[in-house]
């Protein structure tokens, strides 16, 4: 499983196209067959700081991910909403068997 995980934090003036920006991510994020879970949250003790954790089945639904045009249209827009640089990591995780 490989987990994603970005922050970023959004000025007041840029909420709401940020908002429909993040919606349609999600959404859409949702549906992709290697999509396990998606979330966005926000900080609740730092206003406007937002925070997004995302689950996918392997590699390669990542990488499918990142090619979709919805995403790569985000990643552009986010950066034009973001106080400063959104961060992302992306962890893989290896389940031990049960043995």
């Amino acid at each position: 499983m490989i987990i994603i995980t970005g922050r970023m934090k959004i000025p007041d003036e840029n909420r709401e196209p940020f908002f429909d920006i993040a919606k349609r991510q999600v959404e859409l994020s949702r549906r992709e067959a290697g999509c396990l879970n998606y979330w966005l949250y926000e900080d609740a003790f730092e206003p406007r700081r937002f925070f997004f954790y995302e689950e996918w089945k392997d590699r390669d639904a990542v990488d499918f991910h990142f090619k979709q045009s919805y995403c790569l249209e985000f990643v552009k827009a986010l950066r034009k909403l973001t106080d400063g640089e959104p961060e992302m990591h992306i962890r893989t995780i290896v389940e031990k068997s049960k043995t």
